[in-house]
């Protein structure tokens, strides 16, 4: 497949949803920056829908329901799907039956036990137990483990039959038939809108499902280092990492010619 192509300036899609991953997406060195809201209010000023789709736990996505400029939200890979009602309230919409939830979440975590009998410097990522439906272990946050290794981990993880995807930050294994880009197609069932008029930026393999998936993909400048492992890569790159690349995005999306 064809290496993306530099983000133009102008974007003439008649787009009216954005999906992004959040970690190093909407994030730029672990906070998310002032350009980066702003930008989000701008995109909904102008009636294009920001939508997270991430691998973060069940508590990141109510916090960020309520802290961004923001009403839906698919999280742990699209294990559910969050919207905030009127009164500020959640309600949660989940992809897999709920009888499961809790005993996949048991032997995932079981997994992740023996995985630590091998790779010892790869535990739970410090938010597990606001986690309901997936196993996340962190090798680029409170711990720095190498890229390979962090590889290796996750391949060994998918031999356990379970799905397993590597990010910037984490491993995020689950069990059941979803992944982002089902958690967002399901949500844009629910809404009836056009797949056509959806775009998503992301910045990692963990990401695939969704470059794959939506007719329009950009890759965040830090994308460069997965690449080479992607066999659905984004349309377009930007020039800078993280929120600031998606800033770059929004501006493309509101100047059109």
């Amino acid at each position: 497949m064809t290496m993306p192509e530099q983000l133009p300036a102008h974007l003439n899609q008649n787009i009216r949803v954005l999906f992004t991953d959040v970690d190093d997406t909407l994030t730029y060195k672990g906070e998310i920056p002032f350009e980066t809201i702003q930008a989000i209010h701008q995109l909904r000023a102008a009636g294009i829908l920001v939508v997270p789709v991430t691998g973060a736990s069940a508590g990141w996505c109510d916090c960020l329901l309520k802290t961004l400029p923001i009403k839906y939200i698919v999280g742990e890979n699209g294990a559910f799907y969050m919207e905030q009602a009127e009164g500020g309230h959640t309600i949660t919409h989940f992809l897999k039956a709920a009888e499961r939830v809790e005993k996949d979440l048991a032997q995932l975590k079981a997994l992740a036990q023996q995985l630590k009998t091998t790779f010892a410097d790869i535990g739970f990522t410090q938010d597990q137990n606001f986690r309901i439906s997936d196993v996340a272990l962190d090798i680029g946050q409170a711990v720095k483990v190498e890229f390979s290794r962090a590889k290796k981990a996750t391949e060994w993880l998918k031999s356990q039959g379970v799905n397993a995807k590597l990010s910037s930050i984490h491993i995020n294994t689950w069990i059941g038939d979803y992944n982002k880009a089902s958690g967002a197609l399901a949500w844009i069932d629910a809404q009836q809108i056009p797949l056509a008029q959806c775009a998503f930026i992301g910045d990692s393999t963990n990401d695939e499902a969704m470059f794959e998936a939506m007719p329009l993909s950009v890759g965040v400048a830090n994308v460069q280092k997965f690449l080479p492992t992607l066999s659905h890569k984004p349309d377009y790159i930007t020039q800078q990492n993280g929120g600031l690349g998606f800033v770059e995005l929004a501006k493309a999306l509101l100047n059109k010619n």
